[in-house]
């Protein structure tokens, strides 16, 4: 597929409007995919006939078939013939194949066959007798019991290690993607299936992954800060996901939801995890498990734990009566200073240490125009997680009721002078500008406003210069 930056007149946008698009359109519903082209008693390959329609994605359409030779019922996946003509698409199909076979693990649906059919291409897998996690949890009354998520946890994790023992992220862990079937004893299985986004290890290669670099792919409820950011992934982004997988059996939705998905995407990258919504007289949630999903849903790689093993040893021993005693000693005073530290999660340990701020639930409104930097919807997200209600107006004076108004003028400051020249009172203005030097600063300053910030404009940056101006107000 063609790259858009190769093409003449090519501008690239700015960064949240260019992931606004891209998520807009690769995290879309796959409603609109094209009907499908087979029909129940169609031979696939010369050998699998298909006798049941399962369903379909973006990518193609899943059946059940039997191998015509042994009688063997199969689940063939068939990618759509409008797909299987991009190229890009199809060395996607075939890594998901690739990245199957490499895996031979109980909570792996096993790959058996790929191969070509006419103008498309196909991938056989053993057939499950089983339903997705999100049909499992949709038939719930009420949330699952925690020994039932328990084992279903473990399973995921156990598959997860494998596939990163292999050098492959799968990067769209989701309960669709998750079946859960019974085995020989009955007993509840759980079965992580396709890697059609997998990322593969693959030293042979230059360009191991398919996702360009300003590029997002996956399922915005379920995706890590770094994946959001297009960022490079590893075995942690797939314990990010699983920790929103954790999330939503804990209290039946994912940790972050939103209207469209950069709004969804914007509340992974700034917002903090929220704690765990039960109905009253739900099952306790216990201490070191919900420890466990603060982690597993820290903003940065590295404050997630090491890896699925240990994830795994950690669920275990946080729903083992116990062990979770031992680790948490019912008063606080026989625990050490130090240990007591230890229990805080990372993400919140290595924020800044400054003293909370009294500007919480200020409001805030951003002023600009369509294309103004103001207008990035991750800004906006970034500046509420830091406790500031944000609204936004096209000029000064049009948002009464406001604490501090925030003006993006781009390199005019002849336009700044004439906002700062409407009425707001003691209301402070901060004016956002480019090419900021010494002798605009001192122009804005002296036509009234309370500070000025250059471009880039970061919510942290700008959050802490409202702090400032609040607390002088």
């Amino acid at each position: 597929m063609a790259d858009e930056r190769d093409k003449p007149g090519f501008a690239p946008l700015p960064a949240g409007r260019r992931l606004a698009q891209e998520a807009e359109t690769l995290l879309s519903s796959t409603a609109d995919a094209a009907p499908h082209s087979f029909a129940v008693g169609s031979v696939i390959g010369q050998k699998y006939r298909l006798t049941r329609f399962l369903g379909q994605g973006g990518m193609g359409t899943v059946w059940v078939a039997e191998q015509t030779d042994l009688g063997v019922p199969v689940a063939v996946k068939v990618m759509h013939r409008h797909v299987a003509a991009q190229g890009e698409y199809v060395e996607r199909f075939r890594r998901e194949a690739r990245a199957a076979l490499l895996l031979s693990h109980p909570n792996v649906v096993r790959v058996l066959d790929f191969g070509q059919h006419e103008e498309t291409f196909y991938i056989v897998m053993e057939f499950i007798a089983g339903k997705a996690l999100d049909e499992w949890l949709a038939e719930h009354s009420g949330l699952p019991p925690i020994a039932e998520v328990v084992p279903i946890c473990v399973g995921v994790l156990d598959a997860l290690e494998a596939a990163h023992r292999h050098g492959i992220v799968h990067r769209d862990l989701k309960p669709e993607n998750v079946i859960l079937s019974e085995d020989a004893q009955g007993r509840r299985v759980a079965k992580v299936v396709d890697f059609g986004l997998a990322h593969v290890e693959d030293p042979t290669k230059v360009a191991p992954t398919l996702t360009r670099k300003d590029m997002v792919a996956g399922t915005p409820a379920y995706m890590s800060p770094e994946q959001s950011r297009s960022l490079a992934v590893g075995p942690s982004t797939d314990l990010y996901a699983f920790g929103c997988l954790l999330t939503e059996l804990l209290q039946g939705r994912p940790p972050f939801e939103a209207p469209s998905p950069i709004e969804t995407i914007s509340q992974h990258l700034f917002l903090p995890p929220p704690p765990l919504e039960r109905p009253e007289g739900a099952e306790p949630v216990p201490p070191l498990l919900e420890r466990l999903r603060l982690e597993l849903l820290a903003k940065h790689p590295h404050q997630r734990p090491a890896d699925a093993a240990t994830a795994r040893a950690r669920l275990l021993e946080a729903v083992d009566p116990q062990k979770s005693s031992q680790r948490l000693p019912s008063r606080k005073g026989e625990v050490a200073a130090g240990e007591r530290d230890a229990r805080v999660p990372e993400w919140n340990v290595s924020a800044p240490a400054e003293p909370a701020p009294q500007v919480r639930g200020e409001r805030v409104t951003l002023v600009g125009a369509s294309d103004s930097l103001l207008r990035d919807p991750t800004l906006a997200a970034g500046l509420a997680a830091h406790g500031f209600r944000v609204v936004s107006a096209d000029t000064i004076g049009e948002a009464p009721g406001t604490d501090a108004w925030v003006c993006d003028v781009g390199s005019d400051v002849e336009l700044a002078a004439s906002e700062l020249a409407r009425p707001h009172g003691a209301v402070p203005v901060l004016i956002a500008v480019s090419g900021l030097d010494t002798v605009r600063m001192r122009r804005l300053i002296e036509a009234g406003a309370a500070d000025v910030i250059a471009h880039p404009i970061t919510p942290d940056v700008l959050a802490k210069k409202l702090r400032r101006l609040l607390r002088r107000r």
